[in-house]
This record gives structure tokens, sequence and C-alpha cells, in this order.
């Protein structure tokens, strides 16, 4: 009898063992700080995101390339814009635009508008054209001379161009003198405006309204593209070649391409991240970060 309860026992010592050991488990895993557990999750599905470092400077510097027109550009500063709303001037805010020389773009498209009957061959089997004959269309010229002869050399030099045209590169040159004029509240309300009432077909007759409504002096802009144009241009040239910024949009902090997302709060904590002493601002959230953003204008 003796025997049969000592079994009794030590039985029951072992379930009682078992069942410690894995409410102690129970409660490691539970008591497992929140930020670990949240780290070792994001390893596993593979949502590890590497944060944007840039230099860090007392006022940081935002250079963003962009064309009035492109729809990627457009993005850009409409996620910029909230953050220049938040920081205002404890950032160097820099706008610049691509533009290019119109004889050397020419000559530069002449090298591309060649045929090349292997290379139209293998655009149609790609199924990026539908035939030959549509190809022969695209690439007009038998050799990078004729088109020199035909399509370029009439181009006087000093004349410019912009991606999607001649009101497009107008308007290049208005909002550089509304940034000029120095009051980049209404700036940002002008670029606003006209991203989302005008286009590149209807800027030279849609941007005055525009202007006026941000609270801008439409005779200073006028005045400005009328006599300063080509300073100008010649300007955002050499930043632009500077920078090797051949797409809109790039967007550079303290001299560092940034890639990320373009929502405001991806570009509010990439550059918060390069103040030397990060500013109380930086603690609002601006929304929700992206997943990333994708295309431009070349």
């Amino acid at each position: 009898m003796k025997n049969k309860t000592s079994y009794i026992i030590i039985g029951l010592l072992i379930i009682a063992s078992f069942l410690l050991g894995s409410i102690w488990t129970k409660i490691r895993i539970t008591e497992q700080p929140k930020d670990q557990a949240t780290e070792q999750k994001k390893e596993v599905l593979g949502e590890e995101e590497k944060a944007f470092a840039a230099p860090k400077k007392k006022t940081p510097e935002v250079k963003f390339f962009v064309m009035s027109f492109c729809p990627y550009g457009n993005q850009a500063e409409a996620g910029l814009k909230p953050v220049a709303e938040l920081l205002g001037n404890k950032v160097s805010w820099q706008p610049r635009y691509i533009v290019s020389e119109a004889k050397e773009a020419c000559e530069a498209r002449c090298a591309n508008s060649v045929y090349d009957e292997k290379q139209c061959q293998q655009l149609v089997d790609n199924g990026q054209i539908s035939d030959m004959d549509t190809c022969k269309k695209y690439f007009p010229y038998k050799d990078k001379e004729t088109c020199l002869k035909e399509k370029c050399a009439e181009i006087k030099e000093g004349e410019y161009v912009s991606l999607h045209g001649e009101q497009e590169l107008n308007q290049d040159v208005r909002e550089i003198c509304a940034w000029n004029i120095g009051d980049s509240k209404k700036w940002w309300s002008f670029v606003d405006k006209v991203n989302k009432n005008c286009s590149s077909s209807n800027a030279d007759t849609c941007w005055e309204k525009q202007a006026k409504q941000a609270g801008l002096d439409v005779a200073k802009i006028k005045d400005c593209q009328k006599n300063q144009v080509s300073s100008l241009l010649v300007k955002e040239i050499k930043e632009t070649e500077k920078y090797s910024a051949s797409g809109s949009p790039m967007v550079f902090i303290n001299d560092k391409l940034y890639d990320g997302g373009r929502a405001p709060e991806d570009y509010k904590k990439a550059i918060c991240a390069g103040f030397e002493k990060v500013p109380a601002e930086c603690e609002k959230v601006l929304g929700t970060a992206s997943q990333g953003a994708a295309g431009g204008c070349q």
C-alpha cells in the first residue's frame, strides 16, 4: 500500500513539474520585449527596412529636381509640401528644374532616331511595337547625319527645351521666378494649384489665375520670365549636370540621393534624420509612410 502511495506521489510531482515548466515558458514568451518581438517578426516576414541616413547638418539642405508637369515630380512635390509647412526655414529648400539646351538635346535624340532593321525586328518580336512599318516611324532616319541636318541645323544656341513641351518650359521658368520672389508659402501654394488645375497644354493661360489665388505678384513673375529666362535656365542646367539629375523627381538631402517613398511621412523621416539636433517638429506624424515609390520622367 505504501509503495502504491509512493508511486502516486511521484507521478503527481512529475506532472506538476511539467506543468510548471510549460507555464514558465509561456511567461517568458509573453514577457519578451515588444521591440525585440517586433524585430524578430519583421525578419521572419522579410519586412526589415533600412532607414535613409544622410550626412547631418545644422540646417539640412533639400534639393528636389522636377519638371513642372511630370506626374511623378508633382507626386514628390505633394509629398514634400506638408514637410515644408511643418519644418519651414529650419530646412534649406531648393527646387530645381530639369531643362536642356535645345540644340544639344536634338543632337542627342538624333543618335537614337536611326533605323536599324535588327533592332526593329527585336522590338516587334517582343511586342513593344506592332510592326516594322510602325517602327520606321519611330526611327525615321537612315543615319545620324541626316537627322542632324534636317532637325537640328536650324536650332540656335541659347534655345531651351523641357520634356513635355514649350508650355512646360515656360512654367518651369515661372515657378523659378515665383520662388525667387522669396515667399516660400505662397510658392508652395502656387505650385500645388498649378499641379491640380493646369497642364502642359494650357499652362500659358492657366497659371496666372493660380498665381493670383496664391497671393503672388503676377507682374513680377512676368517681368522675370521676360528678362531673366536665359540666366535662370543656364543656372538650372549647371545644377542638373552637377548632380547628374536626369529624371524627375530626384531629391537630394544634404547632397545624398534619397530613394525612398514619396508620402509626407517618408520625406519627413528622411529630412529629420539629416539634422544635427532634431527639432521638436519632427515628432509630429504626417500620416502613414508609403511602401516606396517608382516612376519618373526622363
